[in-house]
């Protein structure tokens, strides 16, 4: 079950802190960086972050997060995390599309993941989302970010690249 999170509950957003740390640190691994923001969140920078999150609940545990930030001209998924006793069960396919329908249909949805994090790039990629950009954010440190148009009424055609 997918569902908004209150991060002004004190008990969820700790419950999506613990997620996102031990999300992030497998992602640190992967990338070879451990500055990743995410792993600096305190309950008043969640809070903060003008970001919608919502969680993926299996037996009401929390299993995967997904945030979501909507501008007038694209929606960003700014974090997408997994708990990783859960890795490889469709969750943050789950997430992600969630999160895609949340876009205006034709607008574009952006999302970014260290280069070097196989499992993300392969999930984005297999979702219909284009790498647009590489971004350096230490010695020998990239993000890739993505891009897709949301589908629906508005969106073009199939096959039709989108660069911004």
């Amino acid at each position: 079950m997918i569902r908004a999170i209150d991060v002004t509950d004190t008990q969820e957003v700790l419950e999506l802190l613990m997620l996102q740390q031990l999300s992030y640190r497998v992602e640190a691994e992967r990338i070879g960086f451990d500055e990743i923001p995410p792993l600096f969140d305190s309950p008043q920078t969640i809070q903060g972050s003008g970001e919608r999150f919502f969680g993926y609940y299996e037996d009401r545990r929390l299993a995967g997060a997904v945030s979501v930030k909507q501008s007038p001209k694209e929606l960003t998924i700014c974090r997408m995390m997994v708990h990783p006793s859960f890795f490889r069960r469709g969750i943050a396919t789950k997430l992600l599309q969630f999160a895609e329908q949340i876009a205006v249909p034709g607008m574009p949805v952006k999302v970014s993941t260290g280069t070097n994090n196989e499992p993300a790039i392969q999930l984005y990629t297999k979702h219909g989302f284009e790498p647009c950009q590489k971004i350096e954010i230490a010695p020998n440190v990239t993000l890739t970010v993505f891009y897709k148009r949301a589908e629906g009424e508005n969106s073009e055609p199939e096959g039709s690249a989108f660069f911004p």
